[in-house]
């Protein structure tokens, strides 16, 4: 028996109508994926409270109170899911909370939430909220971006799934390869490996400007890494394609822009891109800083993370 369910964090105290909106869209995202999984949707709402103000004012009655009367004031959200959980209210700092639940030896599948995006993407973080969650969290998290909630994206509609993966063929992309490919064979899904080859070259010449080192070499340094990539990747098709996946993979050489180069394969047909990330200081903040969130504020379909 499948103990294991998804969990939904929702702002459940929200008014505004484009937070409404990210709102039904993250909860459709839970519903749809609980009965893809066949597991139920757990729905959960921190309630913002600063610790330390919340023991100086708040005695456990008064907390308990708090959570009674939201759990009574919103408990007809569970309505919105096909396969409905619990509702679960907590106090406290929202990053920490969920973490918390969401650890590694918790129950809970993976976790879905949504974000918004600042019009500059310098300035773009995952909701701030979001974003922490992402770096700490244990589970894979679906995330639906501001395009996939204008583009009312619906999981539901598509009998015939198709993901695409994001991997830079290294061990730190294992993790999100791993995940993408489980979850394909759970739900019969087709596979796109998607390889920038062009992004790696591009960031390889900047350091040997910096550098002064010669560049004499790099395109015979592109064909060999070409080489490798279409090796490496048609290796791991042709294991995937034996055990009945339909797989397919596609090696990018032109465009630098990685975000740009998979989201126009995002047109084709595909219903989840999966991403994966480092939680190591530096390599976190660049990767979050840069592709995977370019990636949730572009994309029409919700973003998969996968913490490395």
């Amino acid at each position: 028996m499948n103990t294991r369910s998804l969990l939904v964090a929702d702002d459940l105290q929200i008014s505004n109508e484009i937070p409404k909106n990210r709102s039904l869209a993250v909860q459709r995202l839970g519903s749809d994926l609980s009965v893809l999984l066949s597991c139920p949707a757990d729905l959960v709402y921190v309630h913002p409270l600063d610790e330390q103000l919340g023991r100086k004012i708040l005695t456990s009655d008064s907390r308990q109170k708090i959570i009674d009367n939201t759990l009574k004031k919103h408990e007809h959200a569970l309505r919105n899911f096909q396969r409905p959980g619990k509702l679960i209210i907590k106090t406290g700092w929202p990053i920490e909370e969920l973490v918390k639940l969401v650890g590694k030896k918790s129950r809970f599948e993976a976790l879905v939430l949504g974000t918004r995006s600042l019009k500059s993407l310098e300035r773009f973080f995952l909701g701030s909220t979001s974003e922490e969650v992402v770096r700490h969290t244990q589970r894979p998290v679906f995330i639906m971006g501001p395009e996939a909630v204008k583009n009312e994206f619906r999981l539901s509609e598509h009998k015939k799934m198709h993901f695409l993966v994001v991997t830079d063929l290294t061990k730190k992309c294992r993790a999100v390869e791993t995940y993408a490919v489980s979850l394909a064979k759970k739900t019969g899904a087709s596979l796109t490996f998607f390889h920038s080859l062009a992004e790696t070259m591009s960031t390889a010449q900047q350091f040997a400007y910096a550098s002064g080192e010669a560049l004499s070499t790099f395109n015979t340094i592109f064909e060999d890494m070409k080489k490798d990539a279409e090796n490496t990747l048609s290796k791991k098709v042709e294991r995937l394609k034996r055990m009945g996946l339909d797989c397919h993979f596609y090696i990018e050489t032109e465009n630098e822009n990685l975000v740009e180069s998979a989201l126009q394969l995002e047109h084709e047909n595909v219903q989840l891109i999966f991403m994966g990330h480092q939680t190591h200081g530096f390599v976190a903040s660049t990767v979050l800083g840069s592709n995977l969130r370019a990636m949730v504020a572009e994309a029409k379909v919700p973003v998969v993370v996968v913490r490395s």
